[in-house]
């Protein structure tokens, strides 16, 4: 009896291969793109979550999303010097209020998709006691919103000026005219903090042209186009006052605009990013912020100086 024994031959073999590495190259870009789309949704929950916990806390103040500076008001004292007040209105104090009253979960202030992961990183020891460090602060002022944040101690913890952030995103710039916006309200419609976003100049070309990467590490190099975009670009996630959350491929997305100084341009583009000079009635030096009011999201580590020339300093990585 004969048995008819076939072992694959080298020609097969390569066959096989050859059909298997098709399959990946058709289906590759597929499942790239699915684990994309999964996780700018999951960010977008994130992002949307802080959208929520921000019109909870308005709801229960007349509509007013929180400024720590505001709200501070320790025991004993009807107030405090508006100087004081403002240096508090960073953007780690106003997370950690939101997660000190209970409407914000801690660990939802890092993005599942950071990029930046050496310096932005979870806070595993928030302290909701009364802190010593600032006492009757309805806060944890170790709480870090970027990794530049001054260095803090309250009760057995403490922070140095080196300590990773403990925040992904950027809220609204609340300064000066920009404070009108900071509310609970469909009357307009604004963004009010998203995915941080890299550093921008301006060029003379048209404004749907207008802008382009500075050519540096918080530019071209920056962690934030990492988080969702490609390499060249970004795109992110950014949750509004009336609060829905879009994603957005460009950094002066369709629709967001402010009405130009310079004739013919009356209607321009609005960067995310940048604090536009040519606004009508706005600021003229890209640090001044008091009389803006085009869109500026850019987490705040300190704010010093004193009424009107206060300094905020914003980290950009």
């Amino acid at each position: 009896m004969r048995h008819n024994n076939h072992a694959i031959s080298f020609v097969e073999l390569l066959v096989v291969i050859a059909i298997i590495a098709i399959l990946i190259g058709i289906l590759l870009p597929s499942l790239n793109s699915a684990r994309a789309q999964s996780r700018q949704l999951k960010d977008a929950t994130s992002t949307r979550t802080i959208a929520q916990a921000l019109s909870f806390f308005a709801h229960n103040n007349r509509g007013q999303y929180p400024l720590p500076g505001s709200i501070y008001k320790p025991v004993g004292s009807s107030n405090i010097p508006p100087q004081q007040g403002e240096h508090l209105n960073t953007s780690g104090n106003l997370l950690s209020l939101l997660i000190f009253n209970g409407s914000l979960p801690v660990e939802i202030c890092i993005s599942p998709v950071e990029s930046n992961t050496d310096r932005v990183v979870r806070k595993t020891n928030y302290q909701f006691t009364p802190p010593t460090a600032l006492p009757d602060a309805l806060w944890d002022p170790t709480f870090r919103g970027t990794p530049t944040d001054e260095a803090r101690t309250f009760g057995t913890v403490s922070t140095t000026a080196t300590d990773p952030g403990n925040n992904s995103y950027a809220p609204l710039v609340v300064v000066g005219k920009r404070r009108r916006l900071w509310q609970d309200t469909t009357t307009f419609v604004t963004p009010v903090i998203g995915n941080r976003g890299p550093t921008y100049q301006e060029t003379s070309a048209p404004a749907s042209g207008r802008y382009r990467l500075t050519n540096d590490a918080t530019g071209i190099f920056s962690h934030t186009l990492l988080i969702h975009g490609p390499r060249h670009s970004w795109e992110g996630n950014i949750a509004h006052n009336d609060g829905h959350v879009s994603f957005e491929t460009r950094p002066d997305p369709s629709g967001l605009a402010y009405t130009s100084a310079n004739p013919g341009t009356r209607n321009s583009r609005d960067n995310l990013f940048i604090n536009e000079t040519d606004e009508l009635g706005g600021d003229t030096t890209p640090t001044s912020l008091s009389r803006g009011q085009n869109i500026l999201l850019r987490p705040i580590s300190r704010v010093t100086g004193a009424n009107p020339n206060y300094t905020y300093t914003i980290w950009v990585d």
